[in-house]
């Protein structure tokens, strides 16, 4: 399974009753991967552990549906206990190498990296793809997010590794192409879509801002 693409990170705190309501949240889900959406992230940072599994449970055979890969954000037990297909780790979570030698290589582990050495770093340790940012202004919905990077670095860690650079960070429709053209293999977005009146009309137009481009396969 391929990193590229739109990343929809689906977050149940930003949906109205999400942290609840498990069919709300695959409703959403369901709609951002009508969308187009390529890749979906499960991001909680709220629900208690329990709650994050049957979440994950809920959305992983989603995602198999539509044929698209399904990640966890930060939890490997939750990612490895309801089948998804990888886990994306934080820069404090557990290093990519240790979590490496525990799945194997047919499990996908994403990393966050802000700069060059850090991208050298995750992809000598075993990561599948990169998350770099911020990209643009993120701050505002996210309160621990960096300062915007700009769309440069993207080139600049495309040139340093050869695993997929997903863009993250401030990005919208407006701007989503603005990554692709240097080099980004994707783009990863949370508040345009879950914030959004029509999910799936909101993920149909980021593809659509991303160009003519096949992510389907």
């Amino acid at each position: 399974m391929e990193i590229r693409g739109l990343y929809a990170i689906v977050d149940p705190a930003r949906i109205a009753g999400g942290t609840e309501d498990i069919g709300r949240v695959e409703e959403v889900t369901r709609a951002i991967l009508r969308g187009g959406a390529s890749v979906v992230q499960l991001r909680d940072k709220e629900s208690p552990s329990r709650q994050k599994y049957r979440l994950a449970c809920a959305l992983a055979p989603v995602c198999a549906e539509f044929g698209v890969p399904f990640i966890v954000n930060d939890r490997l037990d939750v990612a490895l206990a309801s089948g998804a297909d990888g886990v994306h780790l934080g820069p404090e979570d557990v290093p990519v190498e240790a979590v490496r030698r525990v799945v194997g290589d047919d499990f996908i582990i994403g990393g966050s990296a802000g700069t060059v050495e850090a991208a050298r770093r995750l992809q000598s340790e075993g990561a599948d793809y990169l998350g770099v940012g911020a990209i643009f202004e993120a701050r505002a919905s996210k309160p621990d997010a960096s300062p915007p990077r700009g769309p440069q670095v993207i080139s600049q860690v495309v040139e340093a590794v050869d695993i997929p650079v997903i863009a993250i960070g401030g990005i919208d429709e407006r701007n989503a192409a603005e990554p692709m053209e240097y080099g980004a293999s994707g783009v990863a977005v949370i508040r345009a879509l879950m914030g959004a009146e029509d999910p799936e009309e909101a993920a149909r137009r980021l593809v659509g801002a991303l160009g003519a481009r096949d992510f389907s396969g």
